[in-house]
């Protein structure tokens, strides 16, 4: 039940966010030593700052142990074979897991072999 006091729990927002937090959550759980003072937060789009291979999905700050994503051009990226939630679920955390290997130094099959080798 929704209403104008209560925030849309199927909202853009709070599904991007449920989604990139679960794809965090389960890196630091196979990544615990290596990302236990790193900072991985959201943002609505870019501000550019920090670094990074997709500079309009996230940013990486090694000096500051920083991890931004950017929920607006994740959102909105095209090129999904299929356009349905589970799609672009997987796309949000393709992006999360692209943005820690590349703050780890490592090859993304490195990191979760298997898990996105449909990408």
């Amino acid at each position: 039940m929704v209403g104008p006091g209560l925030p849309d729990p199927h909202s853009r927002v709070r599904r991007f966010e449920a989604d990139a937090r679960g794809a965090v959550e389960l890196l630091q759980a196979h990544f615990p030593e290596e990302l236990a003072d790193v900072q991985i937060g959201f943002q609505t789009a870019p501000t550019g700052t920090g670094d990074g291979g997709n500079p309009l999905l996230y940013a990486v700050d090694r000096k500051s142990r920083t991890i931004m994503l950017f929920r607006v051009p994740i959102q909105r990226a095209r090129g999904l074979h299929v356009n349905d939630d589970e799609h672009r679920r997987y796309f949000v955390e393709h992006c999360v897991h692209l943005a820690v290997c590349e703050y780890l130094g490592r090859e993304p099959w490195e990191v979760l072999p298997g898990r996105f080798d449909h990408y």
